[in-house]
């Protein structure tokens, strides 16, 4: 859900760009809009990405375990509060910002880049 609010955002942020005019954009107003509705879109793709990663507490490990052998999916969860140490330590230290920062700027860049495409047909 987190990525289709994406791509909804970046549609509105490009939508406003092309019919409310360059007055609009390079206005004080118009800047804080535009600005408010792209963060919007940044904030979601790392909602969603933060989201996927494969540690026990997000939702990414129950994905994750539905591809784990019955083994490994039964030491996963024997050790469960293991990871959720983990899942602290990696959230405190800032290191899940340093992992998940480039994906978040790739998939934007994705986003970003194909809305400016389809805008540019029209």
């Amino acid at each position: 859900m987190n990525f289709i609010l994406a791509i909804i955002f970046t549609i509105i942020y490009f939508a406003i760009g092309k019919f409310a005019g360059s007055a609009f954009a390079t206005s004080e107003l118009g800047y804080c809009i535009l600005i408010a509705v792209q963060y919007t879109a940044i904030l979601n793709i790392g909602l969603g990405v933060f989201n996927l990663l494969p540690l026990p507490p997000l939702d990414g490990s129950k994905i994750f375990k539905n591809f784990m052998s019955y083994n490994a999916r039964q030491w996963l969860e024997e050790h469960e509060m293991i990871f959720y140490y983990i899942f602290l330590a990696i959230w405190i230290t800032g290191l899940a910002g340093t992992i998940i920062s480039p994906v978040i700027n790739w998939i934007y860049s994705g986003i970003f880049n194909g809305i400016a495409l389809l805008f540019s047909l029209f």
